[in-house]
C-alpha cells in the first residue's frame, strides 16, 4: 500500500480531556504522513504511531475539521486541522483503508461524502 501525505493547515498537541487547549503547535510546516503501518504527525517534531498504539481517531468540525489522533498511552493528544471537507475526506479515506481506529463521526463523514 502507498503512502499518502497531506498538508494540513495546522497541527497540534493537547492534553487528553480538555479541548481547544494547544501545548504546542505548527503552521509554517505541518505534515501528515499516512503510511500501512501507522502514522506520523509532524508538530514541533515528528510523531510517529503505529496502529495498534492509537486508541481513537475522532473528527470534529470547528473552524474547518479537526482530525485527533488519541494515542493509547500517555495524556497527549494529535491534531490535524483541515480546510474543508474536500481536504478531509482523503485523510479518512486512507486512515480507513489502512484500518485505523476511526471514530463514529469520521465514519459518518465518509460514509456521506461525495468525494
Amino acid at each position: 500500500m502507498a503512502v499518502f501525505e497531506a498538508r494540513p493547515m495546522a497541527t497540534f498537541s493537547g492534553l487528553r480531556g480538555v479541548p481547544l487547549v494547544a501545548l504546542s503547535h505548527n503552521a509554517l510546516f505541518p505534515a501528515l504522513r499516512i503510511g500501512p503501518l501507522g502514522v506520523v504527525l509532524r508538530v514541533i517534531r515528528n510523531h510517529e504511531f503505529r496502529y495498534d498504539e492509537i486508541e481513537t481517531i475522532t473528527l470534529t468540525r470547528l473552524l474547518g475539521f479537526q482530525v485527533t489522533f488519541v494515542p493509547r498511552v500517555g495524556l497527549r493528544t494529535f491534531t490535524a486541522g483541515f480546510a474543508g471537507e474536500a481536504a478531509v475526506v482523503p485523510v479518512l479515506v486512507a486512515l480507513q483503508c489502512h484500518g485505523a481506529p476511526l471514530d463514529q463521526a469520521a465514519c459518518a463523514r465518509l460514509a456521506t461524502s461525495t468525494a
